[in-house]
């Protein structure tokens, strides 16, 4: 059954979990899954407790931000994620980081994190709808629940770097259609996006690289799920290769807008310079005939005004003809 099928049976079937306070358990098999959002400070001593946690870890679960990394002990593993999280902020979107802990144990895991995550409420909905319709086999253990967690994370890395690069595609296409000034600012929000994304993403993973060490040892869990965190690791390189490519088409694309938009301004320059050319010898016959003297021609003749416009009219004809000769102007 589809997980669109699955969605659509949610108001028909029991939710097993229990929400109160800012905890919500799910249950499926003997597997715990605890996520906190926010908690107090009693509640993170509670799951301490409960779960015999190092009290230093229990400081993890709080709002306290920590750089992404993984630790681990005997019993349970302990990873901390920063998250690249786009969101539309005003006429245009920036790039949030969003902490979420894992407390990974072979039964139970544990999720706290301070701000929803949509990727994770996506997969709320879709374990509970799993265990309520008993179709969902392959969650064995914790690492399992850890690992389809994080592929629903990385599936929405990947959907915002897809958003990022239409958006690129769209500023091309106004590229060529002489939107290039527009296209300026346009471009540096897109860089900034880029550069924030890739600050976050490149912390993550140096995580999967630690872990894939411990994995090695086939520690907490069997050596099968080795295989599980490679994967996670090679997806993490394929948002950093999709970051790579992004930021060359970006270079490119402010490298054509550049070029564009100094040709049309030196355009606009030449034929202010050619047009000021043209004037320059106007002016100065202007200048001739208004000069205060005895017998100046033309001026006191019946048809001198004529005669003095038809004149710029000819020198104002011929200097455009020589430039068009030239080729200075179209």
């Amino acid at each position: 059954m589809s997980n669109y099928a699955i969605l659509a049976l949610l108001s028909q079937i029991p939710i097993p979990y229990i929400l109160y306070a800012m905890i919500t358990t799910h249950t499926h098999r003997g597997l715990v899954w605890v996520d906190l959002q926010s908690p107090s400070d009693k509640e993170v001593s509670d799951i301490v407790k409960k779960y015999n946690l190092n009290p230093l870890v229990g400081e993890e679960l709080k709002d306290s931000p920590s750089p992404a990394k993984v630790n681990f002990f005997k019993d349970y593993i302990l990873v901390v994620l920063t998250l690249p999280v786009r969101i539309h902020s005003g006429s245009s979107y920036e790039i949030v980081d969003r902490e979420v802990n894992f407390i990974i144990g072979k039964n139970f895991l544990i999720t706290s994190k301070s701000e929803t995550v949509e990727q994770l409420e996506y997969f709320a909905k879709i374990f509970d709808a799993n265990a309520a319709l008993d179709k969902e086999n392959s969650i064995e253990h914790a690492g399992h629940l850890f690992y389809y967690m994080v592929q629903r994370i990385y599936n929405g890395m990947h959907q915002d770097l897809e958003n990022i690069r239409d958006a690129l595609r769209t500023a091309e296409s106004h590229i060529f259609n002489g939107d290039e000034r527009k296209m300026v600012e346009v471009l540096s929000f897109l860089s900034r996006e880029l550069i924030d994304f890739k600050q976050t993403a490149h912390g993550l993973h140096d995580v999967w690289t630690d872990f894939t060490s411990y994995t090695e040892k086939a520690g907490l869990f069997s050596a099968e799920f080795f295989t599980y965190i490679h994967s996670i690791k090679e997806e993490s390189n394929h948002i950093n290769e999709k970051i790579v490519n992004s930021r060359e088409l970006l270079a490119d694309l402010r490298e054509t807008n550049d070029a564009l938009l100094n040709t049309k301004q030196n355009e606009i320059i030449k034929v202010l310079t050619l047009v000021s050319f043209i004037f320059y010898p106007l002016t100065f016959i202007a200048s001739v005939f208004t000069i205060t003297g005895v017998d100046v021609p033309l001026t006191k003749t019946p048809d001198g005004w004529w005669i003095i416009c038809g004149i710029m009219l000819v020198v104002a004809v011929g200097i455009a003809i020589y430039f068009q000769k030239r080729g200075w102007v179209k």
